[in-house]
């Protein structure tokens, strides 16, 4: 046997007694890295990494000291593999890489010093192609060599930025087949149409750094595997697999969908290590497991599954190899939700327009301003109409305010009043301030924010404990300069500068969230000039101190997206992520864990209108979109307009040891406190004996409960607690 082969066969053997590499494929494996505790080369080809700074962290199965995480300021580590100084001739490299971070970074690099632009090699995240200096389009993976990637002959642009950064754990394979290069994502390939050919030598006689300088990479890598040759879409898909052979695409634990809807439960499989028959079950609530309708064949995916179950009915599903039972995979729990949109009106009577103003204001809600081309081209295309509506399908024009037409403004209420502040590139980014108690009066309370500089666009208002804040945005000549600034003011006409915020500038965060307890939350965000946007959760209470709750949230990175308070939650709706527009909602009641409200009916949209009014989220407009939708608590409808503050106040809530009832009547001598479960069963009676009653968690379990506060058989009371 020649030594080679006999080298590779010494390494498949040594690989299929070691189960943790069982899917790894060995023909041709020059570089194996899985980081357990070490930057060893596994493939027994000895050539192992030396790691600049970085540390060991969790893998993606939760194994902790199992993947390798860098900062993205310096740490780096160098892979000493003669093949790869420099590539020739055919290449594959796969590897899995968590990370959050939308910046421009470089996953490999082969030069001699950053800026080499003749004889060179690297696989940016994020990137662009260098002709795009302006409003720059970002790729999810941006390959060059041997130049600047600017001619469209040495590089490789594949996806969308933001369908990876989300935290979570991706898997990548770019390689190159006679002279044709091509990158998989997630076990697929990606966008064919633009494989890049190139038979040539790539980069130049130096080893492969991760993490390479000037853009270094901030994220966790693991499992790198470096191969002489091409690999078969199969081995790639054994690649993805590797230690989970069936893998659920859907749904997801964060996944909530309104009663009566349908799942799909879909997945997929290594068909080299698994059979073509299978059990596909499920549980309600923990219960036990039953076997689902589904014909027994691995290969039907997706399964429908109609959500009929109780508001708060939780389910799993789990799929079982039934030639070997140890290869198996659940879905994790989702859930029945709460909540439901429904479409209030098909048309408005206004043209379509995007980045208008939705306010509740006096009992009603005032639709101002926004965006609408081809009308209104005295004002570049935004208009300073006011209309407003008491119940989302009957709109009055009230009249054409004396502020100069713009959209994507600072909107908000506060001190009894309707604010507009500043405008969009489209008003010349406008500094003034007006105000209005009726909405046809508008009084102008400054021209100019004295000290406002540098000029700016969609930047973020919000009205907090008595201030109005101001904060963010983006400059509007799309220089680069991240605009982190918070600005307050209690009138509207004198303004102090605090504190810049510690988040990374940004603006398009439409709307306000402002919670019930003096808190108001950022919400992702992003700008233009450079197509980055964000999912990361920041709260304050007095503008100067920011709060990092999680740094990824599992809603996609977004901007032009909507946010809200409602239902003691946190919103975020719409908007454009990856660069694509969504009908995505998402909820979440702390900021960390999240729901998304699955196959929501609203339009895909971006800068719609959003407020809360009438006990509901309302939504309408948004780009090309001239509709009206409103999401409500379908456990609470006919519950929501009894008077529930005057007599009962529940805290904490949500609570997680127990919660104080407190009554704040003694005018009746026969009151009863009952508690229900969310499909209204009776849990608790409990006789009203002084103005506190208490209840532990342990009397409950974790869920969603309603009380209502009886004399006799009246009601006097009525609303919703949440034990954690």
């Amino acid at each position: 046997m020649p030594l080679l082969n006999f080298r590779f066969a010494l390494i498949a053997v040594l690989l299929c007694l070691n189960p943790a590499f069982s899917q790894i494929p060995t023909m041709g494996l020059v570089g194996f890295y899985p980081f357990n505790g070490t930057t060893l080369d596994s493939s027994l080809a000895g050539n192992n990494a030396l790691a600049s700074g970085g540390s060991y962290s969790f893998d993606r199965f939760g194994n902790s000291n199992a993947a390798f995480s860098l900062n993205g300021i310096s740490d780096s580590i160098v892979l000493p593999i003669p093949e790869f100084a420099p590539i020739t001739g055919d290449f594959s490299i796969s590897f899995w890489l968590k990370t959050n971070s939308p910046d421009k970074m470089n996953v490999f690099s082969s030069k001699q010093f950053p800026d080499d632009t003749t004889n060179n090699f690297e696989l940016q995240f994020t990137s662009n192609t260098i002709q795009q200096t302006v409003l720059e389009l970002q790729y999810a993976s941006f390959t060059y060599w041997n130049g600047t990637g600017s001619n469209y002959l040495n590089n490789l642009s594949e996806g969308n930025h933001g369908s990876y950064y989300n935290g979570q754990w991706h898997h990548y394979v770019l390689q190159r087949s006679n002279d044709t290069l091509q990158i998989w994502f997630d076990k697929g390939a990606q966008y064919p149409s633009s494989i890049t050919y190139y038979g040539g030598t790539l980069g130049d006689a130096v080893n492969l750094i991760i993490g390479a300088g000037p853009y270094r990479l901030k994220g966790t890598i693991d499992d790198i595997a470096c191969y002489t040759r091409n690999l078969s879409p199969t081995e790639i898909g054994q690649l993805f697999h590797d230690h989970k052979p069936f893998v659920f695409l859907s749904p997801k634990a964060t996944d909530a969908y309104a009663q009566g809807d349908t799942a799909l439960i879909n997945w997929t499989y290594d068909a080299v290590a698994v059979g073509d028959s299978v059990l596909l079950d499920f549980r309600i609530n923990g219960g036990a497991w039953t076997p689902s309708l589904q014909n027994n064949l691995v290969d039907w995916t997706p399964y429908t599954f109609p959500m009929n179950y109780p508001i708060g009915t939780e389910v799993d599903f789990r799929i079982t190899d039934l030639q070997n039972p140890l290869n198996t995979a659940q879905t994790g729990t989702f859930r029945v939700s709460e909540y439901k949109w429904e479409r209030i009106l098909d048309t408005l009577p206004f043209t379509n327009r995007d980045g208008a103003g939705l306010l509740n204001f006096a009992g009603k809600m005032w639709l101002i301003g926004g965006w609408d081309p081809p009308h209104h081209t005295a004002n570049n295309y935004t208009t300073s109409e006011v209309w407003n509506s008491t119940d989302g399908v009957n709109w009055n024009f009230v009249n054409e305010a004396p502020w100069q037409g713009r959209h994507c403004s600072g909107w908000l209420v506060h001190d009894s009043a309707m604010w507009v502040i500043g405008g969009d590139p489209q008003s010349q980014a406008l500094r003034d301030v007006w105000k209005s108690t009726d909405g046809i009066n508008w009084t102008q309370v400054l021209d100019t924010i004295p000290g406002l500089t540098p000029l700016r666009t969609m930047h973020n208002v919000a009205s907090l404990n008595g201030k109005i804040l101001n904060f963010g945005g983006q400059q509007v000549q799309y220089v680069n300069e991240n605009l982190n600034q918070v600005w307050e003011s209690t009138d509207g006409s004198n303004w102090t500068r605090l504190p810049d915020a510690p988040w990374t500038g940004r603006g398009m965060m439409l709307n306000s969230c402002v919670d019930d307890n003096g808190n108001m939350w950022l919400l992702g965000g992003g700008r233009l000039w450079d197509r980055r946007c964000y999912n990361d959760v920041w709260k304050t209470a007095d503008g100067i101190n920011w709060e990092l709750i999680t740094s990824s949230a599992p809603w996609r990175p977004r901007y032009w997206h909507n946010v809200a308070w409602f239902d003691n939650k946190l919103w975020v709706m719409n908007g454009m992520a990856g660069q694509t527009d969504n009908n995505e909602t998402w909820y979440s009641e702390n900021g960390t864990d999240w729901y998304e409200l699955k196959n929501p009916k609203q339009m895909i949209r971006h800068a719609a209108s959003t407020t809360v009014y009438d006990h509901a989220l309302w939504m309408m407009a948004g780009i090309n979109s001239n509709d009206v939708w409103r999401l409500q608590n379908q456990l609470t409808l006919g519950v929501s307009n009894l008077e529930t503050d005057e007599l009962v106040s529940v805290y904490p809530n949500p609570f997680s040891d127990e919660a104080v009832f407190q009554i704040s009547t003694t005018d009746y001598t026969d009151l009863q406190l009952t508690i229900t479960d969310a499909q209204g069963k009776l849990l608790r009676t409990i006789t009203v004996q002084q103005n506190q009653v208490i209840v532990e968690k342990g009397v409950l379990k974790s869920g969603v409960y309603f009380y209502q506060l009886n004399d006799k058989q009246t009601t006097l009371a009525a609303g919703r607690f949440v034990i954690q």
